[in-house]
């Protein structure tokens, strides 16, 4: 095996427990892909909503917080783009929105950046238009 197939090949694994932890809702599991100072940004995020996380515990507060508001029920496999120490994903979910019983369903583009085999940086690119409407009882 190549080292660009090991790359691909965890990459893949991270995708895979970062988006089954999610739909199982499994946090504490998701939130070990993430190193102690972990970083998620939202570069997309409407004024009053989260932009940027720092570290370990607000993300921790950060998403169980967020799936008071939302379930997921699934993601696609993700088209991945490895480098030696980031990878970018392109994939879609589908949710609800618990307060509203209305559809979530979003595409994402998320540049992640690994150190030592976790997550250091998780920058989150998706369509606020799509949450709003959403979130909108």
């Amino acid at each position: 095996m190549t080292s660009g197939n090991f790359l691909e090949a965890q990459a893949t694994e991270i995708l895979k427990v970062f988006q089954s932890s999610l739909v199982t809702q499994d946090f504490e599991k998701w939130l070990t892909l993430f190193s102690e100072d972990a970083v998620i940004e939202f570069p997309y995020a409407p004024a009053g909503y989260t932009q940027r996380l720092v570290g370990i515990e607000e993300i921790r507060n950060y998403i169980y917080e967020l799936f008071k508001l939302m379930s997921i029920l699934s993601f696609s496999s993700p088209d991945l783009f490895v480098s030696k120490d980031k990878m970018v994903a392109e994939y879609t979910c589908d949710a609800v929105m618990t307060g509203t019983e209305k559809p979530y369903q979003q595409s994402y583009i998320s540049v992640i950046h690994i150190k030592d085999g976790k997550i250091t940086l998780f920058k989150d690119y998706w369509n606020p238009t799509v949450l709003l409407e959403a979130a909108q009882g």
